[in-house]
């Protein structure tokens, strides 16, 4: 395989963001053993790759060390690294966010003809997620961004993209950078894939889809894609509740105790796309609906659920009432922010 696989970290001795890249390096190397593998950091992150933290050196073939100014804080200068990325690597790379595991060969990404590539966030189109809290606030925030957002905009997931080595790829890095640090500033936002859309918008949509199984979003509609999944996706900030073993915080916990990888784990990794906890159920369709704001799982197994899925009126009333109380939480905030 010619094409690098590059990681970003930002981290310290306070979090586990270097323990899942060691974790998921670790992964990649069990399918491909040979692949020339990079890992981008800042220098204050740097600065703690000591003693038990420099486990994750052994797997890597390069070490980046990027200067971020000090205004920027751990995760805004993680969003820093990646959209600016393509200055500091050369060459054809794979980025793959640090809360994934590796399950295939990833040889094939050799034969990508594209720029860039990526896979839609979710496995879904805009339309079917535009109810969603998370879609409803990106098209909220789009006009006054200078984009649009739409039911038929293109939203792709910045878990794992494919980059070329061309002229358009290195000015699309520098536009994304440009756009992701001014909505950082402008309105304190650091997430990156709203600023990747825009940026996507404003170079004509010249990031091509990929196939669901490079980045397979576990917790996201990835059922279709696991069977083939070549990249498990398992969003960190999504932790519990979900029955994929790698939500558990104990794993992490114990990679960042030990400062390696046990017997144990690697047998978790062999195994993750069977690794889920029993019992389990499926939602899907219409019934999602009802899970848009349930965040236990245990409330699958209550009467109230029950009554829910059987009576839509039940479910808007209980529904409409989250709405308002999540509505006074925000609002909440805000007013404490101002005091």
């Amino acid at each position: 395989m010619t094409t690098k696989i590059v990681y970003v970290v930002t981290s310290d001795e306070t979090d586990v963001y270097l323990e899942q890249a060691l974790l998921s390096v670790f992964s990649l190397r069990k399918h491909n053993p040979n692949a020339y593998v990079e890992l981008v950091v800042d220098q204050d992150t740097d600065a703690t790759i000591t003693g038990k933290r420099e486990e994750i050196l052994k797997y890597i073939d390069h070490k980046v060390v990027v200067n971020i100014p000090e205004e920027y804080n751990k995760l805004s200068r993680s969003r820093w690294l990646k959209t600016s990325l393509r200055q500091y690597i050369k060459g054809d790379f794979l980025y793959i966010d640090a809360d994934t595991i590796i399950t295939d060969d990833l040889s094939e990404i050799d034969s990508f003809p594209f720029s860039l590539g990526a896979v839609i966030n979710a496995h879904v189109p805009t339309s079917l997620r535009k109810n969603t809290f998370y879609m409803r606030k990106i098209k909220k925030n789009a006009p006054e961004e200078g984009w649009k957002c739409t039911d038929e905009t293109p939203f792709f997931n910045g878990g794992v993209l494919f980059v070329k080595d061309t002229a358009e790829s290195y000015d699309f890095f520098s536009s994304w950078h440009k756009t992701w640090n001014d909505f950082y500033k402008r309105y304190g936002r650091h997430a990156d894939q709203a600023p990747l859309a825009a940026t996507n918008e404003q170079f004509n949509y010249m990031i091509k889809e990929m196939s669901g199984t490079w980045n397979c979003q576990v917790a996201r509609n990835g059922i279709s894609y696991l069977a083939k999944a070549k990249i498990m996706h398992y969003l960190m900030y999504e932790r519990p509740p979900h029955p994929w073993i790698f939500y558990n915080h104990d794993i992490l916990n114990e990679v960042k105790e030990l400062g390696y990888i046990s017997d144990k784990i690697s047998k978790l990794v062999d195994e993750a796309k069977s690794s889920f906890d029993v019992p389990n159920m499926i939602i899907s369709g219409e019934d999602m609906e009802y899970m848009e704001y349930l965040k236990y799982k245990k409330f699958l197994q209550t009467p109230l659920f029950s009554i829910c899925k059987a009576n839509r009126r039940v479910f808007s009333l209980f529904n409409n009432t989250a709405k308002l109380i999540q509505k006074a939480i925000v609002l909440k905030h805000r007013i404490q922010g101002l005091l």
